[in-house]
């Protein structure tokens, strides 16, 4: 059963970092080494020296990126860079951004769960997960004693109701924090503390089904660390305690959601021949083709690519392809989807097998070019990416081919590149709460949550 709690959120000192965007960062799994040493060098405070901080040479079992972890958290308690709210309370959550030249805002809150065990009802997962990053994230925690990223999860709520509700607790109120991310996203957080507004929130979530839409990895973490900590006989003041975890909720219902595509990039293909492929594909798919001859020419070409990609995407099954060095894009329609079933053997749901995601894993990805499941997890056949500009420079001809001038390390470093259409949010409540887990990137919930917009500490 969906419970949550209010708690003692641990929240930035602004008197001290004067700017809360040079303090926040992106989720771990977002932060490449680039991105690392720019936070390294934005603040001296910058969240990633405790949720991705760098190896050193001469680390060992007591001096290490998670110990050092551990002793900034200490140390900027102490010295009142981060400060614990008196008061318990849930964290109203906005983001303002842009997708597609339009403006949205989505609209959730902080607060800590109670955590389930998969297979009961009210949690719900929809992605695969590794070992190593789980690991990684339980070392953390048991370092630092609490949680500084956030676990995305979706409710459904038609009549809206818990927007409403924010939406009129903290009208006409300054925001107690914001900040703007790398890709111009605007982050503001109210303290919500009045006891009568809170239990309303927590009685219209009570009970309901949550879908983990992003941190599956942390949410996994902080069940291994709840049971280690069950194990040893822990004790801890609720609710904050290991037996529940900070997480931000969003309604599924509500038009500030967005959900991005993201793209596959192939490469490491031996002996590979485009021609041969598409001969593969004639079986299963229906293929269109789309000729350009220059820059401006495949700028619209493109352009009328892409729309009907979109234009399919409730018809069937449907993909963009692109090859390396062509003057020429290609629609892919699947031509028959039961044919699904005699693709993939294991036991799976009509609407697992009908994802798009599904589709070109099994039958494209697997079946006609072996890259296998395996493969896939260790990504030396596949790198992903949310950009179609991307996609398009990675298969460009890296000699003089009449296009605009390369702009990226990635031009013509790729075989193919297949862009897709987003996951539908009710395809992901449909396989979750089957019980069922999507093939790896099937979504990317836009933007993301900043780490360290709110923490939460446990009470030892």
């Amino acid at each position: 059963m969906t419970q949550i709690f209010p708690f003692r959120g641990v929240i930035y000192n602004i008197k001290k970092v004067k700017d809360f965007s040079r303090v926040l960062t992106q989720p771990y799994d977002k932060i490449d080494d680039r991105m690392q040493k720019t936070y390294y060098a934005k603040h001296l405070n910058n969240l990633v020296r405790i949720t991705k901080g760098m190896e050193q040479a001469n680390d060992n079992e007591l001096n290490n990126k998670y110990t050092r972890a551990g002793e900034f958290f200490r140390q900027w308690l102490k010295e009142k860079i981060l400060v614990q709210d008196e008061k318990p309370a849930i964290y109203v959550y906005y983001q303002t951004y842009q997708v597609d030249g339009f403006s949205k805002i989505r609209k959730g809150f902080i607060a800590l769960g109670k955590l389930l065990d998969y297979g009961k009802k009210g949690v719900h997962a929809h992605e695969r997960t590794l070992l190593k990053p789980k690991q990684d994230r339980l070392n953390l925690m048991r370092s630092v004693g609490g949680s500084t990223g956030q676990i995305f999860m979706l409710y459904s709520d038609p009549e809206l109701v818990i927007n409403r509700l924010m939406d009129k607790t903290i009208s006409r109120k300054k925001p107690d924090v914001a900040a703007k991310d790398e890709s111009g996203v605007i982050h503001e957080v109210w303290r919500l503390t009045q006891p009568a507004a809170i239990q309303r929130i927590a009685k219209r979530i009570a009970g309901r089904d949550v879908f983990i839409a992003d941190g599956h990895h942390r949410y996994e973490t902080a069940l291994n660390y709840r049971n280690e900590m069950r194990r040893k006989k822990i004790k801890c003041i609720e609710p904050e305690s290991y037996r529940n975890r900070m997480m931000t909720f969003v309604n599924m219902d509500d038009e500030g959601l967005t959900i991005l595509p993201t793209h596959r990039l192939i490469f490491g293909l031996k002996n590979f021949s485009f021609g041969k492929f598409l001969k593969k594909l004639a079986p299963y798919f229906r293929t269109d083709v789309f000729y350009f001859h220059n820059g401006r020419s495949e700028e619209k070409t493109r352009e009328i690519l892409l729309a009907n990609l979109r234009k399919y995407s409730d018809r069937a099954p449907t993909f963009a392809l692109m090859g390396r060095g062509l003057k020429k894009y290609f629609l892919l329609t699947l031509r028959n989807e039961k044919m699904m079933n005699k693709i993939i053997t294991e036991r799976h749901s009509a609407d697992w097998k009908r994802l798009d995601v599904t589709i070109l894993h099994s039958l494209i990805l697997d079946h006609l070019l072996g890259i296998t499941r395996e493969k896939l997890e260790q990504e030396s056949n596949v790198r992903y990416t949310r950009y179609v500009a991307e996609a398009v420079e990675a298969v460009r001809a890296p000699t003089k081919s009449g296009l605009a001038p390369i702009k990226s390390g990635l031009a013509g470093k790729f075989q193919m590149a297949f862009l897709l259409n987003p996951t539908k949010i009710q395809e992901v409540k449909k396989v979750a709460a089957g019980g069922e887990r999507m093939p790896q990137k099937s979504t990317d919930f836009y933007p993301k949550l900043l780490s360290g917009i709110v923490i939460s500490k446990i009470n030892f």
